[in-house]
C-alpha cells in the first residue's frame, strides 16, 4: 500500500514538472516570435526610409488622407531605443513612430500640404532576399495639381432685353391736302385693242391751236406791172 502512494508521489511530480516546463517554453517562445525595431532613417532628398528590425517581420503600409500620411504598421513588433519623432522640409514634413498596441510598432511620414502618393508607385521591400530584417519604402510622393485662380468668371446670367419701340397713338388723324393719284387700267396681255387708251385720254385738252391768216396777196403775172399798196 505504501508502494502504490509512493508510486503516485512519483507520477505527479512528473507531472507538474511537465506541465510547467511547457508553460515556460510556450512564454519563451512568444517572447522569440517578437521583433524589435531596431533602427529607423529617412533620407530627404531621395524619400526613402530604411527600417531595420531584430529578427524577419514584414511590414504593411497604407495612405491616409486629411491630413495626407503615408503609414506603415510592423506586426509583432516592439518599439527599440529609436527616435519617435524627426521634422525635415520638402514634401515629407515629419516621421512620427510610437507603439500602436503591444504587439504592432507604427511609423508615419506627415506628407506637406499639396503632396499625396502614387499608390502604383509606392514600394515597400527587403533590401535583400538573404536579409529580410531590413527594409526599404519608396514613397513615391507626387504634388497635387492645383486649379488655376486667375481664371475670368463666367458673367451672371441676364435675361435677354427686348428693344423699346416708339409706341403710336391708337387713333391717327384723317390725312387732308393731298391729291388722289389717277387711276390707270392695264389692259391685259391677249386684249384685241391694243391700242386701248386710258380712261383718263379724253379727259385732257383737246382744242387745237389757232391757224395764223396771211394776207391775201394778189397773183401777178409774169410782166405785168407791180401793184403799188397804200
Amino acid at each position: 500500500m505504501s508502494n502504490n502512494i509512493q508510486g503516485c508521489k512519483q507520477l505527479f511530480g512528473a507531472s507538474l514538472c511537465t506541465a510547467i516546463t511547457l508553460i515556460t517554453s510556450s512564454s519563451i517562445a512568444a517572447q522569440v516570435q517578437m521583433a524589435k525595431l531596431n533602427n529607423w532613417r529617412f533620407y530627404p532628398d531621395t524619400k526613402k526610409l530604411e527600417i531595420t528590425l531584430s529578427s524577419s517581420k514584414t511590414p504593411q503600409y497604407f495612405y491616409l488622407n486629411e491630413p495626407p500620411r503615408l503609414v506603415v504598421d510592423i506586426p509583432d513588433t516592439l518599439l527599440g531605443k529609436v527616435s519617435t519623432q524627426q521634422n525635415y522640409t520638402g514634401s515629407v514634413q515629419r516621421v512620427r513612430v510610437s507603439q500602436l498596441s503591444a504587439n504592432v510598432t507604427r511609423i508615419v511620414l506627415d506628407l506637406a500640404p499639396g503632396s499625396t502618393v502614387d499608390a502604383n508607385k509606392v514600394q515597400l521591400q527587403p533590401a535583400t532576399r538573404q536579409n529580410p530584417t531590413r527594409w526599404v519604402l519608396r514613397p513615391a510622393i507626387v504634388k497635387v495639381a492645383k486649379q488655376s485662380s486667375n481664371f475670368q468668371q463666367s458673367p451672371k446670367s441676364q435675361q435677354p432685353t427686348t428693344p423699346s419701340y416708339i409706341q403710336l397713338p391708337s387713333t391717327l388723324p384723317p390725312i387732308t391736302g393731298l391729291q388722289q393719284q389717277p387711276f390707270v387700267s392695264v389692259p391685259p396681255l391677249n386684249s384685241n385693242n391694243p391700242t386701248l387708251k386710258p380712261s383718263n385720254f379724253n379727259n385732257t385738252n383737246s382744242s387745237t391751236p389757232p391757224v395764223p391768216t396771211l394776207p391775201n396777196y394778189p397773183v401777178i403775172e409774169f410782166g405785168q406791172p407791180l401793184p403799188k399798196f397804200r
